[in-house]
């Protein structure tokens, strides 16, 4: 026995019983809907990660030398150096190993280092 067709049926007859038009509600329905939807949009997704941004923002700008770093490869150091662009970390301090990466690469501060006025 297939149950599927009376089934089916009777979902497509449900808006018709209802009282309703089979058709579409209009404009401020659709509205009704969308703006809740674009504030959850904002809420959940693109304020979070604005403030995300903001705060590795605020991170590269604080970085100094002597500061211990970890980067997005996991790469342990300590800066050595930072220009522009680029930041020179010290890998390895028994052999002095120095390896240049750009500054969106770094991704944590662990520990600070001293401040120049100390």
């Amino acid at each position: 026995m297939d149950f599927s067709a009376p089934i089916l049926k009777a979902w497509l007859a449900l808006p018709l019983a209802q009282g309703g038009p089979p058709g579409g509600g209009g404009f401020s329905e659709m509205l009704v809907m969308l703006l809740p939807m674009a504030m959850i949009f904002y809420f959940l997704l693109w304020r979070p990660e604005s403030k995300r941004r903001k705060e590795k923002e605020q991170l590269m700008n604080s970085l100094k030398a002597k500061d211990k770093i970890v980067t997005i490869g996991g790469i342990h150091g300590i800066v050595v150096k930072v220009e522009k662009d680029e930041v020179v970390v010290r890998v390895d301090t028994a052999k002095d190993v120095k390896m240049t990466f750009r500054r969106t690469a770094i991704d944590t501060i662990e520990s600070p280092g001293p401040d120049k006025s100390e």
